[in-house]
């Protein structure tokens, strides 16, 4: 019974839509649905503001945490360490950038 029910999530699954299925942060910048902005935040790409506003709430509220608590420990603002976080993440991948 049990191997049942998993198989027909499995099929559930398997029938979701893109749009439907969540998606993730490495899948949205990899299809270019959202950009990494220059202050260590991710923004949606023009058209694609709906589909992934969700994720981009979520990433950029995560982030906002990590870097008000890297900004506390170092004595800087949340704004320098976002851009210093911007500045690597651009040097080892400036095609996830917004334009």
């Amino acid at each position: 019974m049990m191997k049942q029910v998993i198989l027909l999530f499995g099929l559930g699954m398997l029938a979701l839509s893109p749009a439907q299925a969540a998606m993730d942060l490495a899948t949205a910048l990899n299809t270019k649905k959202v950009c990494e902005r220059g202050d260590g935040f991710v923004r949606a790409t023009p058209g694609n503001e709906g589909e992934v506003a969700e994720l981009v709430a979520q990433i950029n509220a995560k982030r906002a945490r990590v870097y008000s608590n890297i900004a506390t420990k170092e004595g800087l603002t949340l704004t320098a360490v976002g851009v210093a976080m911007a500045e690597q993440e651009k040097a080892a991948n400036p095609e996830k950038f917004c334009r």
